[in-house]
């Protein structure tokens, strides 16, 4: 498997407009201050969304569609036609838009991210193309065709060609749980020609960058497209996997797939693959527990996790800040890939139609901002970038109080480097005693520094072996304890004044005294 943990999405045709104070400048012209920031963040690789020439087709359908029109209104109230342009998801062919700097723009862009150790993601859409692709004209054959019948039985799936063989009606692709893409058209990946066209395209791709972020990857698995169009198809990914990674080893496969289909595609070789779950648990019902990530690290590692994305409302516009701060916190430390999208890093509100070429600005939210820098961090610290992921089982404080449940743990160690961190998924106070796991503490102490709040806390060696530390945490409080273990004789004047007896590690004997005193 190939690694990359830590992704930024960029919406690049809103993005590069937004440097250019509207007009876009080229990919090639991007200030070297961008990909330092980056860096400093712990980012490993830059997905540039949406940079492949438009459809001249898609943006007439995008002009009109009602639906779209009123997702427009809603997040630019003022906006008009210059505003609009093509699904970036309706693909005429993979050539990078003038517009972006072209093809030069795209080598000079990953010439900077390559010169700091970054990588290079791009889009890949092989379960369907624009309706007026060439292919449609020059090789209808690559298309699911249907009837006259079938067009006027059902004139939103399917559309009239004129093609170099005469006129055809050509299916638009879907998915099966939801009406058809107006601007798109099905390829028959049930054909072998069709297959090694994709496969070209794929190729022709995987040459200008280092990773692709495959759109909806479940719809081409031989089981999902005949159930959806019939007949019997070969597999694709397997072989189309297998071929690109012979001329580029570590070329990495992000899969976008629901429908709990995610496994099948980690078998045909994909790296990564999507898991919505936790953002579906964080702003929905269900929450946030420990049971929902219980399982093997080498399970998480091969998941791509987020709060938003180009396709998700923005996080800071479903959560409150301390319930944004403990998401974030809980589902960024886990062993997976993490997925972060433009302006995440600032609390960003409003999420922007793909079609949109220019949103309202918006002033960066200081307290998101200074949250994400500290979190960020943490991401990128030794023991989680080299270290072995532990999910821990914080225990009850005392008979009866069974809050502890609502407390999310986990441990990372890498020879010398600790991280230990702490989650409240609730909105009252919780209270729980939990093992540090850190074997023969004799003659050592423990010194917890919050990276999240640079409190610093002293614990004697055998008392933590023994017994652990007590947390008594506010509601959707969070800690991120960067753990060092030494002699204890090594205390310096400077860690003299830290606290002794913190309200989040207070002692359990007063504790227990309280409880008395207040019963």
């Amino acid at each position: 498997m190939n690694s990359c943990r830590t992704i930024l999405e960029i919406n690049t045709r809103l993005w590069l407009r937004q440097l250019g104070n509207g007009t876009p400048i080229s990919l090639a012209d991007v200030a070297a201050e961008h990909f330092d920031r980056w860096k400093s963040r712990a980012v490993e690789a830059v997905w540039l969304m949406g940079v492949w020439t438009p459809s001249a087709s898609s943006r007439q359908i995008a002009l009109v569609h009602e639906g779209l029109r009123k997702d427009y209104s809603e997040v630019l109230p003022d906006w008009n036609e210059d505003d609009v342009t093509a699904s970036p998801y309706a693909i005429v062919g993979y050539d990078v838009n003038p517009e972006l700097g072209g093809e030069e723009g795209l080598k000079k862009f990953r010439e900077m991210l390559h010169a700091r150790g970054m990588k290079l993601f791009l889009d890949f859409v092989p379960s369907h193309t624009a309706r007026d692709h060439p292919w449609t004209e020059a090789h209808p054959e690559y298309y699911i065709q249907g009837s006259e019948a079938d067009l006027e039985r059902d004139p939103d799936s399917w559309f009239h060609v004129e093609t170099v063989s005469g006129p055809k009606v050509i299916a638009h692709g879907r998915d099966p749980y939801f009406p058809a893409w107006s601007d798109t058209a099905q390829p028959d990946m049930r054909k072998l020609d069709t297959q090694l066209a994709v496969l070209t395209e794929l190729q022709k791709v995987a040459a200008r960058c280092d990773g692709v972020r495959c759109d909806m990857a479940m719809l081409i698995l031989s089981h999902v497209f005949t159930k959806t169009w019939g007949g019997d198809m070969r597999e694709f990914w397997p072989n189309a996997i297998r071929l690109v990674r012979e001329k580029n080893p570590g070329f990495i496969f992000i899969a976008e797939v629901y429908w709990g289909l995610d496994l099948e595609l980690h078998e045909m070789g994909f790296d990564y693959t999507y898991d919505k779950d936790p953002l579906d648990w964080a702003v929905g019902t269900t929450g946030l527990s420990r049971v929902q990530f219980d399982y093997d690290e080498e399970k998480h590692r091969r998941r791509l996790r987020f709060l938003e994305n180009h396709d998700e409302k923005r996080i800071a516009s479903q959560l409150s800040l301390p319930m944004h701060r403990a998401a974030a916190t809980w589902v960024f430390t886990l062993p997976s890939a993490n997925l972060f999208f433009q302006g995440q890093f600032i609390g960003a509100m409003h999420k922007a139609p793909v079609q949109l070429l220019r949103v309202p600005p918006e002033t960066p939210n200081p307290e998101i901002a200074a949250f994400y820098d500290s979190l960020m961090s943490i991401v990128g610290h030794d023991a989680v970038r080299l270290g072995k992921w532990t999910c821990m089982h914080p225990r009850q404080a005392w008979q009866g109080n069974e809050t502890h449940w609502q407390i999310l743990a986990h441990a990372w160690d890498h020879d010398e480097k600790h991280l230990r961190i702490f989650v409240n998924w609730a909105d009252y106070r919780t209270q729980s005693w939990v093992d540090l796991a850190f074997g023969n503490l004799q003659g050592k102490e423990i010194i917890l520094r919050d990276v999240l709040s640079d409190k610093v806390y002293i614990r004697d060696g055998v008392e933590v072996m023994m017994r652990g530390i007590y947390l008594d945490l506010e509601p959707w409080e969070v800690h991120a304890f960067d753990c060092e273990v030494r002699d204890a004789s090594a205390v310096t004047d400077s860690e003299e004044s830290a606290e002794e007896i913190p309200a989040m590690l207070r002692d359990a004997k007063g504790w227990d005294q309280k409880k008395t005193e207040e019963n």
